[in-house]
């Protein structure tokens, strides 16, 4: 089985994730209820999305049939469309668990609008050929826009709620501060592999390498988020 295979393969992988994801996000919601069944809904909503766009970027690269790295690189707008309706969503998930720990009502607000940003400037910064101006400009605001979240996160400590809570707040917050870091890098590196040495295996390499980031990060940072968000309810 060569990469290409093995990247087709992730897609579908990556909707039996965010599929599964969605069905235990419902049964969960059943067993909560205020904040922790609003805390469901989202979850549960976010990986739905994804697995409906997982499901058509499977259809996309062709799988399970023979396929081509062309294919795969037109998933690029779908992964984005994914992200810039999910990750707003999940960063509402962590300011309503944030409320309960004392954070200011202004913070949902801001990381979201930070997120467009850097999704939006993502985007952008990678429709452009590899090595242009564009690219790394929109490359920069987007990594400064995450690094911004990332701070803000980083500076936030829970006032008052409970322990499950505050154990709850520190896990989310590793995985946006930790897990979307993965996002820039996967695009440094197709960047950089297709820039250094254009052949059609450097290609090949480069764009399969990055989509199989973007799938095992998408499920962990979606799927994991989801759960540990849920376990401040649970624990209570």
């Amino acid at each position: 089985m060569d990469l290409l295979t093995i990247t087709q393969a992730m897609f579908m992988l990556g909707f039996v994730a965010m599929a599964a994801g969605t069905f235990y996000f419902v049964l969960e919601r059943g067993e909560l209820k205020g904040e922790g069944r609003t805390s469901a809904t989202y979850a549960a909503l976010i990986t739905f999305i994804a697995a409906i766009l997982y499901w058509q970027m499977k259809d996309m690269v062709s799988f399970p049939f023979a396929g081509d790295v062309y294919l795969i690189s037109n998933t690029m707008p779908v992964r984005y469309l994914d992200w810039v309706l999910t990750t707003p969503l999940l960063l509402i998930e962590f300011g309503l668990i944030a409320s309960l720990a004392g954070a200011e009502k202004g913070l949902t607000y801001r990381l979201v609008l930070a997120d467009i940003v850097m999704i939006v400037t993502g985007y952008f910064g990678e429709v452009g050929a590899a090595g242009s101006i564009g690219n790394y400009v929109n490359f920069v605001i987007s990594s400064a826009a995450w690094v911004y979240i990332a701070y803000t996160l980083w500076q936030l400590k829970p006032t008052k709620g409970t322990a499950a809570v505050k154990a709850a707040i520190s896990n989310m917050k590793k995985f946006v501060i930790f897990g979307w870091m993965v996002y820039p890098i996967g695009t440094a590196i197709q960047e950089i592999l297709e820039l250094n040495n254009p052949d059609a295996e450097t290609v090949k390499l480069a764009v399969c390498s990055a989509a199989i980031i973007y799938v095992v990060a998408d499920v962990v940072n979606k799927v994991g988020f989801g759960i540990f968000a849920l376990k401040a309810f649970k624990n209570d």
